[in-house]
């Protein structure tokens, strides 16, 4: 059977560096497998991130894709939905419906030859009405939950950067959910640069390009605090009565029924990367018929594993333990700082900590600090604190090499985070919270804590080091990581069996 596919991502995977994280890999490698494949014809779309100077209207381009040359690849150029999503975060209403936008989709679905399948790997930078457009088109839809963007317009679930969302009080809790608002206008004013240069084939580098984007920087960090004082309401005498509130807060909750309806009847298969995500996505009203958990393929089970794993540990060693990835307080970096002051000085003292995280977020900096004297402290009671400034999959079963277990902590409902894949194909133990979709790859109940529950992660690791057995055992619980491969061929399931 013949397939042409068009994959739909905000991110452009291909560009250097690519924006949108693991989905952007996900999109990669899926691209690269389909190429490989007969009777597959590929086309790749993106929007939200290019922006002209010229002509502002919503419109499609043809884009040279450096990855795959033979793929058509387009942009949908100037869309009204900036991606990633919380440049969009005030406009709940614009996620579900643009007029403008969705007439350029409509025409862009007109001039391709008729796809079989429309693959949406998020909705950020188009909206859900795209949907709807999609499943007129005569394709099958397929939408992959790698996040919870359709129901949370911060996408994570994750209120005020401080804890977990459960209950967005009928929207209310929407309205300043973010502490620091994004500044769309300088971003916007970038991307225009930045697409200009583009077009001009300018290196990113350049003299001229980085003078133009200095200057634009210089004039926001300018033109933002002039505006705040004069346009901000609390500038003078205020009265706002109970009754107007709820408004733009009946806003975010249409924005949420909305989608999940659009989802209930335009969408096929509604992939989701864990049972976790599943459960809540059936929580806010995605029908189960919809819904179908697919656990995702890892370049991960490519990897060698380090000679020294599983590693067998003896009391009174000193006990190795690693964090990869973002140092982000929603995922569990500076919990776990906290959790591990909390131990005696007896086990801080043959504890070995290896952290490989790369700090680029400017808040994350800006936090990385206010920690910089703690985490010094803390590396003085430890046996030892190794710290790898980011890791590449190169390196990777290096840094992995006789560590006797990998830390997971999400705070948030983290869909399926990588790092798990990458840890248990180089035969690290996991101990992960409760929270998202690790614990079903880890399954083993001594290496599950939960965040919320006062001294768990703490007597869950005294747990495993005073009896190693555990760490022989937690390998006849675990989830075996499928390759890129199985989960392609499973896709290709998905694919044929949607829509019957």
């Amino acid at each position: 059977m013949s397939y042409r596919v068009l994959h739909y991502n905000w991110a452009a995977y291909f560009q250097k560096p690519a924006p949108g994280g693991g989905v952007s890999v996900y999109c990669k490698n899926l691209i690269d497998f389909t190429t490989q494949k007969d009777n597959w014809h590929v086309t790749f779309l993106y929007s939200g991130t290019d922006y002209s100077y010229f002509n502002k209207r919503p419109h499609i381009k043809s884009i040279r894709n450096q990855n795959h040359p033979h793929v058509p690849t387009f942009s949908l150029v100037n869309s009204p939905i900036i991606a990633p999503s919380h440049f969009a975060f005030d406009d709940p209403l614009g996620n579900v419906k643009q007029p403008a936008l969705e007439k350029c989709f409509q025409e862009f679905l007109d001039t391709q030859a008729p796809f079989s399948i429309i693959h949406f790997h998020n909705l950020e930078g188009i909206t859900a009405n795209c949907l709807k457009i999609a499943k007129e088109s005569g394709a099958k839809v397929v939408f992959s939950l790698h996040n919870y963007w359709a129901v949370c317009p911060q996408v994570n679930l994750w209120r005020l950067e401080q804890s977990h969302c459960d209950n967005n009080l009928d929207g209310r809790a929407c309205l300043a959910c973010l502490p620091i608002p994004p500044n769309s206008e300088r971003e916007l004013a970038m991307r225009r640069l930045e697409f200009l240069g583009n077009s001009l084939d300018l290196n990113e580098r350049s003299l001229p390009l980085n003078l133009l984007k200095k200057l634009v920087t210089i004039f926001y960090k300018i033109q933002r605090p002039l505006v705040v004082q004069t346009r901000s309401p609390l500038l003078k005498t205020l009265e706002l009565e109970g009754s107007n509130l709820p408004q733009q807060a009946e806003a975010y909750q249409f924005r949420r029924q909305e989608i999940v309806s659009l989802i209930n009847r335009y969408v096929d298969v509604a992939l989701s990367v864990s049972d976790r995500t599943a459960a809540i996505y059936q929580h806010y009203g995605v029908d189960p018929v919809r819904l179908s958990t697919q656990y995702i393929g890892s370049k991960a089970t490519q990897f060698p594993v380090p000679p020294h794993n599983p590693v067998i540990y003896s009391p009174g060693q000193p006990f190795r333990c690693v964090y990869m990835g973002v140092p982000r307080k929603d995922k569990g970096f500076y919990f776990l700082l906290e959790e591990l002051r909390c131990l005696s000085a007896a086990e801080l003292s043959t504890l070995e900590l290896v952290v490989a995280s790369k700090i680029a977020d400017r808040t994350e900096l800006d936090l990385a600090m206010q920690q910089r004297g703690p985490l010094l402290s803390l590396a003085q009671s430890l046996h030892r604190l190794i710290y790898h400034p980011g890791y590449s999959h190169e390196n990777l079963p290096k840094i992995l090499d006789g560590i006797h277990l990998g830390i997971v902590p999400p705070l948030w409902e983290d869909n399926l985070p990588q790092v798990t894949f990458e840890l248990l194909a180089c035969r690290v133990p996991v101990l992960c919270s409760n929270r998202g979709g690790a614990q079903e790859f880890v399954r083993h109940p001594a290496f599950i804590f939960d965040p919320g529950k006062k001294g768990d992660f703490q007597q869950k690791l005294s747990t495993i080091r005073e009896n190693p057995h555990l760490l022989t055992e937690f390998w006849q619980e675990a989830r075996t990581v499928r390759s890129l491969e199985q989960h392609f061929q499973e896709l290709i399931e998905v694919y044929a069996g949607c829509g019957n």
